[in-house]
């Protein structure tokens, strides 16, 4: 199941594995106030558990279950909580034997057998098994859980099923071969059948029921028990969110943090993934000049610095602060996405003006100072193998765009100052508003773009939103443009989540509703396709009528800036998001800040 997630603060991206031309390296200024240039060798040699790690965020999370939830904050906590049956090397991007081994697969790809490891368990001591697996499939794919972000990737399995009796052998079925059906079956996230189905009512669900809404939707068994997995409490409470990982949920308290707690009976060999910290704490700090003087009072230990000028004016100097940079490329990249129910982006060559209206140069150096790589795709800049290179880039050219929307059939017919014209029978200005969550950086860039639309007659306005809210207005497409990101892990690409037509209904992640019949036959052959030369024929072509049609305004690839306290050790920077594993940070016994007893 590899998503991308919809971030609030950071811009990432729809990676694929390529990231080999950065060999692990994370490319950032080698000075005493910033991470070395080089991936740091492992330092636990005389690791030890305990202290603290305070994280700061800037919102809640959406919803803590992990098959529900779809922000990149959300995902980032349920990491440490849940486990995935395959993990994935954050050096080589190799996958990895994790709650199961590597798969058994048959000669015609159909068919995938994990067997779990025996030694993995629940939190609460329960073991995790077959029965676990097959749950959790089951959940994803009842079409009236709102998953839709993660139920698209596994259309084509068609069922799971315990092997021989065995609880600890699971067999996945796809009802045709797929070429990335091993990365979306490393990615099943592993949720409790003896905690969220005790009575198992899910042994009832048919698989057939499974694939058909209206079938599904004449169970009345399912649909209860998809209300109770969609519902709040399921994403809140202790008593539901009970995982296998390193970490077990504490407490959220909402506008204040999410607190995780050592898991000391944790199964996993702690080598691969260790957990030092006696507690994982993201505490909520919406404004962004108080977060930084938590983090110079060392009322937090490690952060995401929204602001360029915070880091490289206010932090010139971190010494002084016991702070430490650092500068992870992390493949990401930020757009201007335009609702295309909205009649004014409805034609292609009103988007490409108004992507010519953006002068990412100007905003790359002067706002970001020079943290960002300007981008024509989808597909990561540093992804040679699959990004088409020799797309036209679209320069900023108010000239050219007067042109283009004259085209389109857009002039100051009343001499207002604002372009109009008639749609369906009616005088219309052009006039919009783009919502954006409270990221002041992100309002400066929007503001940077509204000036430049007012120019050739354009009028657009900002509206802030905090993040949840936010989230709900784009999910439901009750918006008209807005500034966003997307993040992904670095596994081979699939635009089918976020580009596909079918996946702008409901709360799918085309929250744009982008509806094009040669792309959703692109990215169904790409999805289809196992020759890898094809598929990347086929992707390359599929970015040609991306970029052809602009359904997104691409802007750049940004590089992300950190700080964190210096009493920690083996504080790694990995190129993929999230970038730092805060499970592998140590503390020396004698710098620890805070001990079990102490309160939050």
């Amino acid at each position: 199941m590899i998503k991308f997630k919809l971030t609030a603060l950071l811009a990432v991206v729809f990676s694929a594995l390529l990231m080999v031309g950065c060999g692990g390296k994370t490319s950032q200024q080698n000075n005493t106030n910033t991470s070395s240039n080089d991936l740091e060798k492992v330092d636990t040699a005389s690791a030890v558990s305990g202290d603290w790690l305070i994280i700061r965020e800037m919102s809640d999370p959406e919803k803590l279950n992990p098959i529900v939830s779809n922000d990149a904050t959300a995902s980032e906590i349920c990491s440490y909580i849940f486990e995935f049956l395959l993990t994935q090397n954050k050096e080589t991007y190799e996958l990895e034997p994790g709650l199961a081994a590597l798969p058994e697969v048959s000669p015609d790809n159909l068919t995938y057998t994990f067997t779990i490891n025996k030694n993995a368990k629940f939190s609460d001591g329960h073991p995790l098994t077959a029965a676990d697996v097959i749950f959790t499939l089951k959940t994803i794919k009842n079409p009236l859980v709102d998953d839709a972000a993660t139920r698209n990737y596994f259309e084509t399995v068609e069922k799971a099923e315990m092997v021989d009796n065995d609880p600890y052998k699971v067999r996945f079925v796809l009802s045709k071969p797929n070429w990335r059906g091993v990365y979306t079956l490393a990615g099943v996230q592993v949720i409790a059948k003896h905690v969220l189905d005790p009575g198992n009512v899910t042994d009832k669900f048919t698989w057939d029921e499974l694939k058909d809404i209206k079938a599904a939707a004449k169970n009345p068994e399912m649909q209860k028990f998809a209300d109770f997995i969609n519902s709040q409490e399921v994403s809140r409470q202790a008593k539901y969110l009970v995982g296998s990982g390193p970490y077990k949920f504490e407490r959220w308290d909402t506008g204040a943090g999410v607190t995780l707690v050592r898991n000391d009976n944790y199964w996993g060999n702690s080598v691969v993934t260790p957990n030092y910290p006696q507690k994982i704490i993201f505490k909520i700090i919406q404004d962004n000049s108080a977060a930084l003087v938590a983090a110079k009072n060392k009322e937090i230990d490690a952060m995401y610095v929204i602001k360029p000028s915070d880091f490289y004016k206010d932090l010139e100097n971190p010494d002084q602060f016991n702070l430490v940079k650092a500068k992870p490329y992390e493949p990401a990249y930020s757009y201007l996405a335009w609702n295309q129910l909205n009649p004014l982006f409805q034609d292609k060559k009103v988007r490409l003006a108004l992507s010519h209206l953006v002068d990412r140069k100007t905003i790359i150096d002067k706002v970001l100072f020079g943290d960002g790589i300007p981008i024509q795709s989808h597909i990561f800049y540093k992804n040679t193998k699959l990004l088409k290179d020799d797309l036209p880039v679209i320069q900023y050219d108010p000239e050219k765009a007067k042109k283009l929307l004259e085209e389109a059939g857009w002039k100051d017919t009343d001499g207002d100052g604002v372009l109009d014209k008639v749609i369906n029978g009616k005088k219309t200005d052009f006039k919009f508003t783009f919502l954006s969550n409270t990221n002041p950086t992100r309002k400066q860039i929007l503001l940077v773009v509204v000036d430049a639309l007012k120019k050739v007659g354009i009028q657009a306005e900002v509206q802030e939103l905090e993040w949840s809210v936010y989230l709900d207005k784009t999910k439901k497409h009750e918006f008209e443009a807005t500034y966003s990101s997307w993040t992904s892990p670095t596994t081979p690409p699939d635009p089918y989540q976020i580009w596909h037509s079918s996946q702008s209904e409901g709360e799918g992640s085309n929250y744009i509703s982008f509806k094009n019949r040669k792309n959703d036959s692109l990215i169904e052959a790409y999805r289809n396709e196992m020759d890898e030369n094809k598929r990347i024929a086929i992707i390359k072509e599929w970015q040609q009528l991306i970029h052809d049609e602009q359904p997104y305004s691409f802007l750049w690839s940004p590089r992300a800036r950190y700080i964190y306290d210096k009493r920690f050790r083996n504080a790694r920077w990995y190129n993929i998001q999230p970038s730092p594993s805060y499970n592998e940070w140590w503390v020396p016994s004698g710098s620890q800040k805070y001990t079990q007893n102490k309160n939050n």
